[in-house]
């Protein structure tokens, strides 16, 4: 009687003790289940609060976005290496991100929705994928070119010719990513040493520098200038659609994607791979082409009319991560030669 009393008090302790453990773990996974519906995103890119309104009506998941450059978001992410506040990196210059994954700072996610995007879009070993693409074309004003009675360049070559001398309006790379990436987009297309030539003859022609990527446009726009190299010239062109002004590609197309990045250490793991999961999709790159028009990056998405398809371009082959690293020593070779268009 004895040994039967004894083995009912303690199989009502063993009881007793799972049912707080489970209510404690219970009480420790509700938190975790309440944070599963948040999400943290650094970034810099066009259409955002669509496509955060999107994301959370799709998914339920609540996104806090804090806007901020490249060289911002690469800062704030080292700075808080050992604390991540943020889960997703979404937009900006591809060579941050080289350098954040050089870093140990991105964790790597090889989305199921990759297989669907050129590879040349995407990081190797998958530590960012594209979203879309920034493209280097011109913003051309129309009416000028007629009053001067100049043809419309088609070739990188035509912009070197005697004729558009005075008419071209660059930006200062030494600021503007958009910039450094036209010059080393140009020197892979053209070889180093045949790349540099170019650029002396490129930069004859140009009176001054913008200090933006965007600044070379709205000098074209006013009708003080023929010519602006821009990114992504569809959209300058429907932005600036009351002037006489359009976009144009040239024969060889210079590129960089647009990324997206999990942060590693990230707090919400699963949250920031849906994100990633949602803006690779057919639906939310469809949904992406039309709050941030620029060519997508994968080929079954139809994106706006006026923007290009890009099946429809020639797009150079980029050695992103070597012109990243040669990124000092580009610009240190480049204000050698032509500091004196910064002082103008």
């Amino acid at each position: 009687m004895k040994n039967k009393w004894f083995k009912i008090v303690l199989g009502s302790m063993a009881a007793a003790l799972l049912a707080l453990s489970l209510w404690g773990c219970s009480a420790k996974t509700k938190p975790q289940a309440e944070e599963e519906k948040v999400l943290n995103v650094y970034g810099a890119f066009g259409g955002v609060k669509e496509i955060i309104e999107e994301f959370e009506k799709d998914t339920g998941i609540k996104i806090n976005y804090v806007s901020m450059s490249s060289g911002e978001a690469y800062s704030r992410i080292s700075a808080e290496r050992n604390n991540p506040s943020a889960d997703v990196w979404l937009g900006g210059g591809i060579d941050a991100f080289i350098k954040a994954k050089e870093e140990g700072l991105l964790q790597p996610y090889q989305s199921p929705n990759a297989k669907e995007i050129n590879p040349k879009f995407v990081d190797k070993d998958h530590y960012w994928t594209g979203v879309n693409l920034v493209t280097i074309g011109l913003i051309v004003n129309t009416k000028r070119l007629e009053n001067k009675g100049l043809p419309e360049p088609k070739t990188w070559d035509d912009l070197i010719k005697p004729e558009y001398k005075g008419e071209l309006i660059a930006s200062n790379p030494t600021i503007s990513g958009t910039a450094y990436f036209t010059i080393a987009g140009i020197l892979q297309m053209k070889g180093e040493q045949e790349g540099w030539k170019y650029l002396d003859k490129f930069y004859q022609q140009t009176p001054f520098l913008t200090k933006t990527g965007s600044g070379p446009g709205d000098v074209v726009t006013s009708g003080e200038y023929c010519l602006g190299v821009v990114p992504d010239p569809h959209n300058v062109s429907v932005e600036k659609s009351g002037a006489p002004v359009k976009g144009v590609y040239l024969d060889k197309v210079l590129w960089w994607p647009s990324p997206v990045a999990m942060i590693k250490g990230c707090k919400h793991p699963k949250n920031a791979q849906k994100f990633v999961d949602w803006v690779l999709s057919k639906k939310g790159q469809e949904f992406i082409a039309k709050v941030c028009p620029r060519v997508p990056v994968r080929d079954d998405i139809t994106p706006p009319e006026f923007v290009p398809n890009p099946k429809q371009l020639h797009f150079i082959d980029m050695d992103f991560l070597y012109w990243s690293k040669k990124r000092d020593e580009i610009l240190a070779e480049w204000s050698k030669r032509y500091q004196a268009l910064v002082t103008k």
